[in-house]
């Protein structure tokens, strides 16, 4: 759903990243001068020069001209050049030029020195020289070599074809190896043991039912964290983070669901409430504004958090907030609203 800006915005000359024009099959009604849309009937930007709308195309080639061997060409529009060929020893055929048999003698195709005859074997590889031109001027043959070169990106070994067995290795707890039918099947064991560091690329699942972490710190990127996540249906069972504190009582932070209020035990680990509903609503304030009006909350404080809807669309407006004192604040709108708008305060802290 889009935002209503009810004042201008002001990106004091930051870059505007990864935006899209608006997309319409039909201009927008009351356009003002500037304002620009893309046409999905004709794949063109528009904008409005303050009478009409004006497209913005790629210009036209302003002139073809037909070089040495072609004919035609033209200044606008569509354009065709010509190959001028004797149809004798050149003709254009199938869109191709092509060299006819009466355009090659025997001054065309020079001798390179290659011997005919067939190169290469079941021991022995070709070696064929080719010139700029693509004519192949010398041929050769190489043994194959009978030696196999393997690596691990630091060790080289050589496995000699027909004596030597090469063989893939495992290693214990950590890699598995299989040969059958030629294939050589490369996978883990049932328990895994990795004894330095694992870095994992994508998604971690675990599937059992118990996730042990012996570590001294657990950094997470995720800012939310999930309990209970396997809940379904009406909800019956309480949440939350217990301290373990050694031989001193633990201490928790969690979710009574039959109370529906959160609690934190103390010193003594009893638990306390931290909040409900009657601090919430001490704490916050709302009102019904038509146009530019002064706010009077009483929160007796500037550390408020204020935020604008329209009454009718339901959808969130932006306009100038003043905190004008502990107890008030100023919205100005840069133009009156056309409906009526909510304005809600709620005290942070």
């Amino acid at each position: 759903m889009a935002q209503n800006f009810l004042s201008s915005i002001n990106l004091t000359k930051n870059e505007l990243q990864n935006a899209r024009i608006q997309n319409l099959a039909t201009p927008p009604a009351s356009p003002v001068s500037g304002q620009i849309y893309f046409d999905t009937s004709d794949n063109t930007f528009k904008y409005w020069n303050g009478a009409a709308w004006i497209s913005v195309k790629d210009g036209d080639i302003t002139s073809v001209v037909a070089g040495d061997g072609l004919t035609g060409g033209g200044e606008s529009g569509a354009v065709t050049l010509t190959a001028n060929t004797d149809g004798i020893t050149l003709e254009v055929a199938d869109d191709k030029i092509k060299v006819k048999p009466e355009g090659i003698g025997t001054t065309e195709l020079k001798n390179t020195g290659v011997t005919p005859g067939v190169y290469g074997s079941a021991t022995a590889i070709p070696n064929v020289t080719v010139d700029i031109d693509g004519r192949i001027t010398a041929v050769s043959t190489s043994a194959i070599s009978s030696t196999l070169k393997v690596s691990d990106g630091a060790v080289e070994d050589n496995v000699r074809i027909g004596t030597d067995t090469l063989t893939f290795s495992g290693t214990n707890n950590e890699v598995t190896t299989d040969v059958t039918d030629n294939t050589v099947t490369i996978g883990l064991p049932n328990d895994v043991t990795i004894a330095q560091n694992l870095t994992v690329g994508g998604n971690l699942l675990v599937s059992g039912t118990q996730t042990t972490v012996n570590t001294e710190t657990i950094l997470l990127a995720d800012n939310i964290i999930t309990l209970n996540s396997n809940a379904t249906g009406a909800a019956t069972q309480d949440a939350g983070i217990e301290i373990e504190r050694g031989d001193d009582l633990n201490m928790s932070l969690f979710w009574d669901e039959t109370a529906h209020d959160w609690y934190a035990t103390d010193i003594n680990g009893a638990p306390k409430k931290i909040i409900n509903e009657a601090t919430l609503a001490a704490n916050s304030y709302a009102a019904t504004i038509f146009d530019t009006a002064v706010v009077n909350h009483g929160l007796a404080t500037t550390d408020v958090m204020i935020q604008l809807y329209d009454t009718v669309t339901k959808e969130t407006v932006f306009a100038d907030v003043a905190r004008t004192s502990g107890g008030t604040a100023t919205i100005t709108f840069a133009s009156t609203p056309v409906n009526a708008i909510r304005v809600l305060v709620t005290k942070i802290g």
